[in-house]
């Protein structure tokens, strides 16, 4: 009978999560991630205005920066393996200086492309080392709550930046939200060199990769499938929400992301020590679960109501999933190849979000937002079951403190 992995630890108060690293990361991340959502919601409309896109054109390029992110990932978390998460900080943080700026005179349908490829390489960088370092450092016992109360940072930058660029841009005009991106990324550059990374640069990659072993396959396409399902609603519901509303008459549907997004702070904050006190398994399990039926709540919505009661159950769920899966990872995959691992399940996690995107449109061609709605809920009830039944057959070793 094989061996599961451990179900829950009994915190160490000695053990502490917020040091000087961790905030600092936190802030730059914070600001890096700010940069990227002062751009989410003005480039489609700068594309459409100033490039002089048309609607497919526009999907297709505002894709491209998703797709982008998400095909350097897996090369960023193995590099990180061998010089380093700060050397991608950095890195990351550069590229959301420049990029922004890049966007001012790229006023070509044919050069807009090349932009978003080397701004999709900046959140790869930025987001899979910072999600790896907080795994370096975070205390064996709480490395649950440690993901759960650190990517708060992105929760606050997508709560914040919308509103704030929208803002920009019809007192300023387009060329001042890049500026102030560019101005963002350069206050998370300042701040990330002030981190001081634990492990030293140089590590060298080990003679026969741990990840390649049958027990490690398994972790990550349990942890891969399981966040793929999750973000699937995301990308289901960035897409296809407003155009449901408007069909349906639904008025302040745009509250579902400050609802969710609010929920979801204040249970990570308030509960994230759940993932370490009651297990990965259990709490993976439930919210893949509330974001399943989140889905098929907002597939019955006529009205303000259920779509509020769908931003809740979306935003408790959300709030446990990313968390448990990456402690998952910190728990089992060893150090030097935690890089690797993260890149691979950061690629698996913006895969969800295209897919929910993207593929789901035929689907609402063919049958209706609520058959869409219905499809992506049943899609993340079938990641929930597949997490629950993988989840046994798991043979690895216990965590250890590091």
């Amino acid at each position: 009978m094989v061996r599961e992995v451990e179900e829950a630890t009994a915190p160490d108060a000695s053990e502490e999560i917020i040091t000087r690293e961790f905030v600092l990361l936190f802030v730059a991340s914070f600001l890096c991630m700010g940069s990227l959502y002062l751009l989410i919601p003005v480039l489609p409309l700068y594309i459409s205005d100033v490039v002089k896109a048309s609607t497919t054109q526009v999907g297709l390029l505002v894709g491209l920066l998703t797709f982008a992110s998400m095909l350097f990932r897996p090369f960023v978390g193995r590099k990180s393996d061998e010089v380093g998460r700060k050397v991608f900080l950095l890195i990351g943080a550069a590229v959301f200086i420049v990029a922004p700026l890049l966007y001012i005179p790229s006023r070509s349908i044919w050069a807009l492309p090349f932009v978003l490829l080397f701004n999709g390489f900046g959140i790869a960088c930025y987001h899979t080392a910072s999600l790896t370092f907080i795994g370096d450092i975070a205390p064996s016992s709480q490395r649950g709550k440690s993901q759960a109360w650190f990517q708060t940072s992105f929760n606050l930058s997508v709560m914040a930046a919308p509103p704030l660029a929208i803002l920009i841009k019809d007192v300023f005009g387009y060329k001042w939200v890049f500026i102030s991106a560019s101005l963002a990324g350069a206050l998370s550059l300042a701040i990330s060199l002030l981190i001081n990374e634990r492990v030293a640069p140089g590590r060298p990659a080990p003679a026969e990769s741990a990840l390649k072993g049958l027990g490690m396959r398994r972790l990550l396409v349990l942890v891969c499938v399981a966040v793929f399902a999750s973000t699937t609603t995301l990308g289901t519901v960035e897409a296809f929400l407003g155009l449901f509303a408007q069909a349906e008459g639904i008025a302040h549907f745009a509250l579902f992301f400050t609802i969710s997004g609010g929920f979801l702070i204040l249970i990570r904050l308030a509960f994230g020590g759940m993932i370490d006190t009651i297990g990965r398994k259990l709490t993976g399990f439930l919210a893949l679960v509330a974001l399943g039926a989140s889905m098929l709540v907002l597939a019955m919505a006529n009205g303000f109501a259920l779509v509020c009661v769908s931003a809740i159950v979306w935003g408790a769920g959300f709030s446990f999933a990313s968390p448990a899966f990456s402690a998952m990872l910190v728990d089992c995959v060893p150090h030097e190849e935690l890089g690797r691992a993260f890149g691979i399940f950061t690629a698996a996690f913006e895969g969800g979000i295209v897919f929910g995107a993207m593929l789901m449109g035929p689907v609402v061609t063919a049958f209706g937002y609520r058959a869409a709605f219905v499809m992506t809920g049943c899609v993340c009830l079938a990641g929930a079951l597949f997490f629950l039944t993988a989840y046994r057959a798991l043979s690895l070793p216990l965590p250890s403190p590091t």
